[in-house]
């Protein structure tokens, strides 16, 4: 029973892990859209920016702000959905010991052989094999918690790209209207 329910807890913390990386993933390719639909109306806006009357020159310094907002929160996520994204390994383990430690990639490459590995694994008794479950678990707990607090930084930026967005189009349209 408690060699199924760490599994358990293994596999449900695998999904998470992989649904947040999904999900940060989408948030990208949003932005990657939005900005590309951006440039469209960048291109003829700039060449349209005057300065001339009060309206003009606002909504030309709101498109210009609204565009570099744009670009600083598609840094700012780019850098957060990479620490969402980045490898990680095991931190928990001081040293490995061969016969004890059975799951990371490290901890298996460890045993020199597949037969080595074989029979640490055959030898293994019920409280090592949940021990090494349970550090699993420990383990992803940690890389789930990691993920998911840089997934909502990339939140808050993909939201100051939307909204900068936003005004960057509404702005570039009045700015080629009123040239």
């Amino acid at each position: 029973m408690q060699i199924q329910f760490a599994r358990h807890n293994f596999d449900n913390l695998q999904n998470l892990i992989r649904f947040v990386d999904t999900k940060a993933a989408a948030l990208i390719t949003i932005v990657i859209f939005l900005g590309a639909t951006g440039i469209q109306v960048a291109k003829d806006a700039v060449s349209a920016l005057h300065f001339c009357s009060g309206k003009s020159a606002i909504c030309g310094v709101l498109f210009l702000g609204g565009s570099s907002s744009f670009l600083l929160s598609f840094v700012w996520m780019m850098i957060y959905v990479q620490k969402v994204m980045k490898p990680r390994g095991a931190r928990y383990y001081p040293q490995i010991t061969i016969g004890q430690d059975l799951m990371w990639q490290d901890h298996v490459i460890h045993h020199g052989t597949n037969t080595a590995y074989f029979n640490a694994v055959r030898a293994a008794s019920q409280e090592i094999l949940l021990r090494n479950i349970t550090d699993q678990v420990f383990e992803l707990c940690h890389i789930s918690k990691e993920k998911m607090d840089a997934f909502q930084k990339a939140r808050a930026g993909f939201w100051v790209a939307f909204i900068s967005w936003v005004l960057t189009i509404v702005c570039g349209i009045l700015v080629v209207r009123w040239k």
